[in-house]
């Protein structure tokens, strides 16, 4: 890709100083960072599932949360020379990736085990939620996608039957006749949920990847391509799920949970059937990641290995919530009471 052609879409940054230069890689998108005679930015080549509609809305929720006073920057797209928040990348593939450059919000990303980092980005994510849930959208329906009813069946447009591309998997026979137990016992679970529980406009990948953060203040939150209507506690199961990752079973998870609800419960309250749908969400999400990189091996994007982890985690995520699912939607209703209580 030749990134130095796009210096002439935004003249305004001024001279750009050298080579974009890559920062942290995610798994959808690549980032860099863009030295000029103005400032520092940072450029985002979108991957192929972000196209121009997309991409406008996505700019669209970033510009009207910018005017809700929020304590925390987000990535909102500059102009172009021609008044577009986005440019094309000149590239020889029949559909040249979306570029869009934002002003290089400050911050490192947090440690997963700084419970007052934990307990910062938990309140920052109810501040957030709160101001999603008072975004009123023009066209409200562009904010509908597969995450709006939990449909497994669009997660991922590679994926069209996950039931029958799981159960291909290259994983021991014990494992997929488990692993097709809990899709099934998930698609019925969540159902209901979808039926009954409140929704909104959600981030959807509060992961500490995607948060930016000095001290114990959160400065920026990223990311913002899986933005989509959902239920009202999603965006906080996102985050409890991705906070200890790595902890889960270790007994060192608990008081990193406890501090992201923490902080959540500092500004935002969710109801007792919201919080009792936790380990069912917990599980629903576990499968949205497996598809979701099952789509991506499918695509050539991503090994093989990777789908058969996100799978064995899958289950090892279920065997924790089986022992620990109770005592989990008490520590979240408890964080949750004792901010009401305050």
């Amino acid at each position: 890709m030749d990134l130095a052609a796009l210096r002439w879409a935004w003249p305004r940054t001024g001279e750009w100083l050298g080579e974009p230069a890559p920062l942290t890689r995610g798994t959808n998108n690549l980032m860099y960072r863009v030295e000029t005679s103005t400032g520092a930015y940072a450029l985002r080549i979108s991957g192929a599932q972000v196209d121009v509609e997309r991409l406008r809305f996505e700019c669209d929720i970033l510009t009207r949360l910018e005017e809700a006073g929020l304590p925390f920057a987000l990535p909102v797209p500059l102009a172009t020379a021609k008044g577009d928040l986005w440019a094309r990348v000149p590239s020889d593939a029949d559909a040249a990736p979306l570029a869009t450059l934002t002003t290089l919000i400050p911050g490192a990303h947090p440690q997963r085990d700084d419970l007052g980092q934990a307990e910062a980005a938990g309140e920052a994510l109810g501040l957030l939620d709160n101001a999603l849930a008072a975004l009123r959208l023009d066209q409200p329906e562009r904010a509908v996608d597969w995450r709006s009813t939990g449909d497994l069946a669009r997660c991922h447009p590679l994926v069209p039957d996950p039931r029958e591309a799981l159960a291909a998997l290259p994983a021991p026979a014990d494992e997929l006749r488990r692993l097709s137990a809990l899709y099934d016992a998930t698609l019925a679970g969540s159902a209901p949920l979808y039926a009954s529980l409140p929704r909104q406009l959600s981030h959807e990948d509060y992961d500490p990847s995607n948060v930016l953060i000095q001290g114990v203040r959160v400065s920026g939150v990223l990311d913002w391509e899986f933005c989509a209507l959902d239920l009202r506690a999603m965006d906080l199961v996102v985050a409890l799920t991705w906070w200890p990752v790595e902890r889960f079973g270790s007994g060192d998870e608990w008081p990193i949970l406890a501090a992201v609800a923490g902080g959540y419960a500092r500004s935002r309250m969710l109801a007792p059937a919201e919080v009792a749908s936790i380990p069912t969400l917990f599980r629903l999400r576990a499968f949205t990641s497996l598809i979701h990189r099952l789509g991506r091996y499918r695509a050539g994007l991503s090994p093989l290995e990777h789908v058969v982890w996100r799978a064995r985690t899958a289950l090892e995520r279920d065997d924790w919530l089986r022992a620990n699912g109770e005592r989990l939607t008490q520590l979240v209703d408890e964080a949750l009471g004792g901010a009401a209580g305050s």
